[in-house]
């Protein structure tokens, strides 16, 4: 494996590649940094309030579930959360969805007019989802060891 392959992290060495994930091929791994780091202007907006789970969960940025790259996932609380722009077609959302609800993940959508109008907003709408999970997930844990 040459030092060039972008398939070896940076912060491994030289030859010793990075494991893919279970179920996702190298392209569909190659395929996701690309769209990190050609993020639109307002997925680049939203990213800083989402990263290093600043709103109490971790976020990922275009994490791959079932062949498809969500604009952020919260792969711990099931949490999808995506940005619409003006060529989102609301069928073909709807199916994405569909699909993502069979892996157990709810979507919350954002258009792109809404978080360039009301940044402010719509985190606090992904705050406020994240902390009812968080609250739910823990009131499971406890019925949990009670039983």
């Amino acid at each position: 494996m040459s030092k060039d392959d972008p398939y070896v992290s940076r912060t491994r060495k030289a030859g010793k590649p990075r494991k893919p994930y279970p179920g996702r091929s190298r392209e569909e791994t190659q395929f996701a940094r690309k769209l990190r780091r050609e993020a639109s202007r307002t997925e680049d907006k939203l990213w800083p309030h989402l990263r290093a789970a600043q709103l109490g969960a971790p976020f990922r940025k275009q994490h791959v579930i079932d062949h498809r790259y969500p604009d952020y996932c919260c792969v711990p609380l099931k949490l999808i959360v995506e940005v619409d722009g003006p060529t989102h077609d609301p069928v073909c959302d709807a199916r994405k969805d569909h699909r993502m609800n069979r892996r157990g993940y709810d979507v919350i959508r954002f258009s792109v007019q809404e978080i360039d109008q009301n940044l402010r907003g719509v985190v606090d709408t992904i705050y406020d989802e994240v902390q009812m999970r968080l609250m739910a997930k823990q009131v499971s844990e406890q019925n949990k060891v009670r039983n």
